[in-house]
């Protein structure tokens, strides 16, 4: 007993009080991820390798719902859709996250710039159930977008925005958008102003000193953006449930529906496969992103050679 209380003494001392400190400062988290979110995937992983049959759920050991999920062209349908939805809301996320968080890092104005920085944070505090109610409200056959559109000779029936997949991306857009322009924003605030300086005096114009100088040292940024605003739309629920109203089928309502039928196994599997693909996702655009830098900066150091 003394030679245990001595070793806990001499881990807890001075040479080793940093370490300790910062590891006990992990431990509630570590532990809440090892038991809440390791624990639930191993039971997930578990329930993937069970049997369903006529209804039925056997427990046993079995390929089945892998094989079925990877070689049947309805569930590959089904991953193109989730995808496609996906790739299309993260390239409109960039395309309009990027000019508001140019136009707010560049702001001089402290008091406009806090009412921007306000509004774009605002809908956060809303639920993703509410807003995608008043989407609904706006994208219906008779709503506010359809109403704007014949007023302005735009068509004369109006748009079918409901119950499609366009209704999805627009009301995604909307609700991720400020995940995109906060990262982006965070990067472009902190780049160093006396190079874009720079540049201008060697005589680069400003769509010059954009693509050579702020584009690449915000890259970083926009990287963050695309892997929180791709994963999330990945698994997102609640809008193409309410938007897509049954007819846009997204491996997260699949998901929510075989559960209800106590398919598991089929769950599990593609429960497992979005997983899967998150993480491929996120190191793809991590490592794009790397390479992008190190080549500029490869690039900047022969210059400067």
């Amino acid at each position: 007993m003394k030679r245990v209380t001595e070793r806990v003494v001499n881990l807890y001392s001075s040479q080793h009080r940093h370490w300790m400190t910062q590891f006990l400062l992990l431990v509630p988290a570590l532990a809440l991820m090892g038991v809440v979110y390791l624990g639930s995937l191993l039971i997930f992983g578990r329930y993937s390798f069970d049997i369903y049959e006529n209804g039925k759920l056997i427990r046993g050991w079995d390929w089945a719902s892998y094989r079925a999920f990877l070689t049947d062209p309805y569930y590959w349908k089904l991953i193109g859709t989730t995808f496609r939805i996906a790739f299309k809301v993260t390239l409109w996320s960039v395309l309009l996250a990027y000019p508001l968080a140019y136009t707010i890092a560049g702001l001089k104005k402290p008091g406009l710039k806090q009412w921007l920085l306000l509004l774009t944070f605002l809908p956060l505090l809303v639920s993703a159930v509410v807003r995608s109610y008043g989407w609904q409200l706006l994208l219906s056959r008779q709503g506010m977008m359809n109403w704007l559109f014949t007023h302005l000779g735009i068509t004369e029936e109006g748009f079918n925005m409901m119950y499609n997949e366009t209704g999805v991306v627009v009301a995604l857009v909307h609700i991720f958008l400020p995940f995109m322009v906060f990262p982006i924003l965070n990067v472009l605030s902190q780049s160093d102003a006396s190079l874009k300086a720079a540049a201008q005096d060697l005589g680069a114009g400003s769509w010059r000193t954009f693509f050579t100088i702020t584009l690449p040292l915000s890259a970083r940024g926009v990287a963050s953006g695309i892997q929180i605003v791709f994963t999330l739309c990945l698994t997102a629920f609640t809008t193409p449930q309410l938007i897509g109203g049954g007819r846009v089928m997204t491996l997260p309502v699949f998901i929510y529906q075989r559960t209800l039928d106590t398919n598991w196994p089929m769950a599990a599997v593609a429960s497992l496969f979005l997983l899967v693909s998150s993480i491929v996702v996120s190191l793809i655009v991590n490592k794009g992103a790397d390479m992008l830098m190190f080549r500029r900066s490869r690039k900047g150091g022969q210059a400067h050679g």
